[in-house]
């Protein structure tokens, strides 16, 4: 396939070496490096959002993307599109969803729970 690509053997060693670095006095003094990994993506989000609302054109595509298109409503593969989205939602949290099942009360109506998540989907 072409030999080793060497830019990523470097970066997947220095990942797993630092890894390495974090994990090795034990798990407990992870706690540090979970509050960066924790927030930092925060701050890069913030300074992109500042970034992308200071560039030229940015006003106008604001706009578009909050306009809606009412005759866009009308095409079935909108449709099938949501439907899609819906689905891969329901696959994403489905772990989730069965660890909250498991702690649910028996006397509970789980058929208005599954309502109430499908209807929270949309």
């Amino acid at each position: 396939f072409g030999g080793v690509n060497w830019k990523i053997l470097a970066t997947l060693t220095i990942a797993w070496v630092g890894i390495y670095l974090i994990l090795m006095k034990g798990i407990a003094s992870s706690g540090k490096v979970v509050y960066f990994t924790a927030l930092f993506p925060y701050v890069v989000l913030t300074i992109f959002f500042f970034r992308g609302i200071t560039l030229k054109g940015a006003t106008e595509g604001l706009m578009h993307m909050l306009t809606p298109k009412m005759e866009k409503l009308l095409e079935p593969t909108v449709w099938l599109e949501a439907a899609n989205q819906v689905f891969y939602s329901f696959g994403l949290a489905f772990g989730s969803i069965i660890s909250f099942g498991s702690y649910n009360n028996p006397n509970k109506n789980c058929a208005k729970d599954a309502l109430m998540i499908t209807l929270a989907n949309l």
